[in-house]
């Protein structure tokens, strides 16, 4: 894959959202650097660093720092996926954010009005949600410009993730990313100067969104979200629908190293 760009293009060679062991990754961080190294890819670890799986995610201070102190050992970037349904990132010491390269935020649940919490996983709706799909919709779009609004965080990971049991209604894309909640939603990008992942895992965002994102100046990052090795540094799919929209290098969020 790495043959199939040009030399000086980072389109296809950064990926910036990979997983280990540490969290629910099935590949060590010594043997993921390796394939990234073979695959010609520079990468990112950004495990999940959350509570909402006290037993698969880094989820205390001390298992973060244990975390931080392996993933600065290697050549690549540090960072952490951390939840916006999950309040922890406000409460880890302001000295070990600060050993972070850069942040990555998810929507992996949203407060839903009235009380509970919604799913971009959702393969059946609830059923005080069945009758009024449009406004779940119009929810968890709201939920994501708060997300890249609030979150201290540099990159929005697999945001137009739609719950399965929209797309049972209604199977085309558009019905659900209306161009005006497209707007909304590049609008805080834009705003809060979030990057926008184009995730290689699940195939988004669409390509509209993404034309109104570049004309917005919303800058990009690839990510593949890797959790097995044949996954992690491919970015086939996310690199070929950059450069199918236009987006180059001079789109892409770049980190800096913090550490010395």
């Amino acid at each position: 894959m790495a043959d199939s760009v040009p030399e000086s293009s980072l389109l296809g060679r950064q990926d910036l959202h990979v997983h280990t062991t540490m969290s629910d990754g099935y590949v060590p961080l010594e043997e993921l650097v390796s394939i990234a190294a073979e695959r010609g890819v520079q990468i990112g670890v950004a495990d999940h660093i959350s509570r909402r799986n006290l037993k698969r995610f880094v989820s205390d201070e001390a298992r973060v720092r244990r975390y931080l102190d392996a993933v600065e050992a290697q050549d690549v970037f540090v960072s952490g996926e951390f939840c916006w349904c999950d309040n922890y990132y406000r409460e880890l010491p302001d000295e070990v954010m600060a050993r972070f390269d850069y942040l990555v935020g998810s929507n992996h649940g949203f407060e839903l009005p009235g009380g509970g919490m919604g799913s971009p996983w959702w393969e059946q709706l609830p059923p005080e949600w069945k009758e009024r799909p449009r406004e779940l919709m119009d929810v968890m779009v709201d939920e994501l410009c708060r997300m890249v609004r609030t979150m201290p965080i540099q990159i929005a990971a697999h945001s137009t993730l739609t719950p399965p049991a929209l797309f049972d209604l209604e199977g085309d894309v558009d019905a659900w990313w209306t161009a005006e909640r497209e707007d909304r939603y590049v609008e805080a990008l834009a705003e809060s100067g979030v990057a926008l992942e184009i995730s290689n895992r699940y195939r988004l965002p669409h390509d509209r969104l993404l034309g109104k994102a570049l004309q917005a100046g919303v800058r990009f990052s690839l990510g593949s979200d890797g959790h097995g090795r044949d996954q992690v540094a491919r970015l086939e799919w996310a690199a070929d629908t950059a450069r199918r929209v236009g987006v180059t290098d001079a789109d892409l969020f770049v980190p800096e190293r913090r550490r010395r």
